[in-house]
């Protein structure tokens, strides 16, 4: 087994490439890492250092993942290079081979901190947990160990917000950051947004009303396209909104930095935080005097750098500011923008569409599966064993999960008929299943977001239960903002009265479906062009503190 040079060893290319990797210069730390491996031998630690320099590269994932199987190949069954190569499986898409790797490593290191809640999260993932009891035992564990964890997936197990400031913390760059060269104020304030997800994506349906809203007249927007997707209607949509956009896929972190400061941004707006193709580093080597995260991620960075961030006085109430290393700006309504020039649902071909029953009341969790724990699904199948004449509608994304949940509403008593899978569709087309649905049920330490407010465009209430942390909160801001407060619950108790109520008393359904509907020309919530102007005012404000040599503080909007 070679893990590593011993010490004795002259290694100068390998000391150097890591060296380099570590500085960020990823092309000169792949030249020497090569020469390493031909002239200095192989280790494990060798080619593991190859795949990270490979992947930040943004190389080829068929040579990513060779790399990291050569890593195993020198240290086989070692549990740390069983479980990045696990972690390099789910980057390829290859779940369930990464599975059986990363539960290899648990085998034989029980706390191995990559593997556990990589494990966690393809078991939610599957339906594959035990317990909740096991769910909360893993979490404790990760928890008091000193081992970095992944916070977006922490988001998804742990309600806490204390300890998402601490799992964020453990993540963030720390990095020397050159000062920003002061610049003169420029005819418009120059605003960069950073995001992989310029494409079909959850944040674009979002934001494509702000987009065509921004004013122009006071702003000038540069666009930083992590992930280009030429294929994509939104992508010519941002193509055509940028002052100025740039394809940087290619360029590091280092290097987008550096081209954002060239253009002198006054204001750097994250869209992506610490969630999938995030580039965290950019915000932490700073490239506008102010900096905001907003929307992508639901919860603090813990970037040093990072002034702002978006939120409300639901998703952080009042007192919860020490909770997060950014000042809060907070907006009147709801956080979360929307796009009210979607279409809506027209109730084409009814039920009979999407294979659902027209005698049956029909609950529906249009989560991601990894949402879905086994306190959630526990409490769905109370829900229908109180309702004998209800099914419920389980979004399983692109995996087969008929056999799997079937098992589970077994093991709830359940007959395993009543409950329906259903897959990923197009935008339009989930709008009108959604549309077919009688009551959404969310989940809880990490609520239905932007699946939250699909619910209330297509008209259909969403049943929520309020947690503590930002990403618990969510849909209760969405609701309370659309005019539907009551849909937020406090606890499983309330939540599952709540569900069996409205199954079982029509007319009190069919009043929230009206309130519902009406919301959608008639509440903030769907106010675009209002949402646009209170954001862009934030913005201004915070341009304003830094011009007027004033650090970044809490500031609100009045809901007046």
């Amino acid at each position: 087994m070679t893990i590593a040079f011993s010490p004795r060893d002259l290694t100068p290319l390998y000391a150097s490439a890591v060296a380099l990797l570590n500085a960020g210069n990823l092309a000169a730390a792949r030249e020497q890492l090569l020469r390493s491996l031909h002239e200095e031998g192989e280790t494990a630690l060798s080619y593991h250092y190859l795949a990270q320099i490979l992947e930040r590269a943004g190389g080829p994932g068929t040579e990513v993942l060779a790399a990291q199987a050569n890593a195993l190949k020198c240290a086989p069954n070692h549990p740390v290079f069983l479980a990045a190569l696990g972690v390099r499986l789910v980057d390829a898409g290859r779940d369930q081979d990464a599975l059986v790797l990363l539960r290899k490593a648990l085998e034989i290191d029980p706390q191995n901190p990559l593997a556990l809640p990589w494990v966690m999260r393809l078991n939610r993932r599957y339906l594959q947990w035990t317990s909740y009891e096991e769910e909360a035992a893993a979490c404790e564990m990760l928890l008091k160990s000193a081992h970095k964890v992944d916070p977006l997936l922490s988001l998804t197990f742990v309600d806490d917000p204390a300890q998402q400031l601490k799992i964020a913390a453990r993540s963030a760059p720390d990095v020397a950051v050159q000062p920003l060269e002061p610049h003169a104020p420029h005819e418009k304030i120059r605003v960069g947004y950073f995001s992989a997800d310029f494409s079909e994506h959850a944040t674009m349906h979002l934001i494509e009303g702000l987009i065509e809203a921004h004013d122009k007249g006071v702003f000038e927007f540069h666009v930083y396209d992590f992930k280009p997707d030429p294929t994509s209607r939104q992508h010519q949509i941002i193509r055509d909104f940028a002052d100025c956009y740039h394809d940087v896929s290619a360029l590091s972190a280092a290097q987008t930095a550096a081209l954002a400061r060239q253009e002198q941004l006054d204001i750097a707006v994250d869209l992506k935080g610490i969630t999938t193709d995030s580039r965290p580093m950019i915000f932490a080597l700073r490239v506008a005097p102010v900096q905001v995260s907003f929307l992508g991620f639901p919860g603090t960075t813990a970037i040093a750098e990072m002034d702002y961030m978006i939120a409300d006085r639901i998703t952080i109430p009042d007192g919860d500011e020490r909770f997060y290393s950014e000042k809060i700006l907070r907006l009147p309504g709801c956080y979360q923008p929307n796009t009210n020039s979607r279409i809506l649902p027209e109730g084409a071909g009814g039920r009979a569409a999407f294979g659902l029953p027209d005698d049956r009341f029909v609950f529906a969790s249009f989560n991601h599966p990894h949402k879905v724990g086994p306190s959630e699904f526990a409490t769905w199948m109370e829900i229908l064993r109180e309702v004998p004449q209800a099914v419920l509608l389980f979004y399983s994304g692109k995996a087969e999960l008929g056999a799997a949940l079937a098992e589970r509403a077994k093991a709830h008593g359940v007959e395993p008929s009543r409950i329906l899978a259903c897959g990923p569709l197009p935008q339009t087309a989930h709008l009108e299943r959604i549309a077919q649905v009688d009551l959404c049920l969310d989940c809880f330490a990490y609520n239905a977001h932007t699946t939250a407010s699909d619910a209330v465009w297509a008209g259909v209430p969403l049943l929520t239960l309020a947690g503590r942390q930002f990403a618990a909160r969510v849909a209760t801001s969405i609701l309370s903002t659309a005019g539907v407060p009551e849909l937020s619950t406090v606890s499983t108790k309330d939540y599952v009265a709540k569900a069996v109520h409205l199954a079982t008393h029509p007319e009190d359904l069919l009043a929230l479906r009206q309130k519902i509907s009406a919301a959608r020309h008639g509440s903030p919530l769907f106010d675009t062009k209002r949402w646009t102007r209170d954001y862009e005012a934030l913005l201004q404000m915070c341009y304003q503190r830094h011009r007027a040599g004033e650090a970044p503080d809490h500031m609100s909007l009045s809901d007046g």
